[in-house]
C-alpha cells in the first residue's frame, strides 16, 4: 500500500473512524454548536500556535481524545478566533475548559496537563 506507514496519518484516520474523538480544532460558531449540542463532556483547549507550552499540551490533548471516549476534545486557535476567546473570558494560553451541556465546570490556565484534569476526565 502506498504511503501508508505507520505515524503518518493512518492512526488518526482509525481513531477517527471508531468514532472517538480526535483533537480537532474548530471555529467559534461550531464551538458555540458544539457547546449547545453534545450531551457528554466537552474539554476545550484555547491555544495559539506561538505558544510553545500550548503545543507541547496539544501531544498529551491528543492521547486524551483517544482514551476517553465519554469526553470531546477540541482545540480552538486565540490568534484566528478571539471572538470566541473573548467570549469565553480567555487571556492567557493554554487554557483548558471544561463544558457540560454548555455550562463552564472548570477551568485551568497555562501549564503542563494538571493531574486533576485527568481525574475529572475519569
Amino acid at each position: 500500500m502506498r504511503g501508508r506507514r505507520p505515524g503518518h496519518g493512518h492512526d488518526r484516520r482509525a481513531v477517527e473512524l471508531s468514532g472517538v474523538s480526535a483533537l480537532a480544532d474548530v471555529g467559534a460558531a461550531e464551538l458555540e454548536a458544539l457547546l449547545q449540542g453534545e450531551q457528554r463532556l466537552v474539554l476545550v483547549e484555547f491555544w495559539t500556535a506561538r505558544c510553545e507550552p500550548c503545543r507541547e499540551l496539544r501531544a498529551d490533548l491528543e492521547r486524551l481524545a483517544g482514551d476517553h471516549q465519554h469526553v470531546r476534545v477540541v482545540a480552538v486557535d486565540g490568534d484566528r478566533e478571539p471572538a470566541a476567546a473573548g467570549r469565553h473570558g480567555v487571556s492567557e494560553y493554554p487554557t483548558l475548559v471544561f463544558f457540560k451541556r454548555g455550562q463552564e465546570l472548570t477551568r485551568f490556565r497555562a501549564g503542563a496537563l494538571p493531574a486533576s484534569t485527568r481525574r475529572l476526565l475519569e
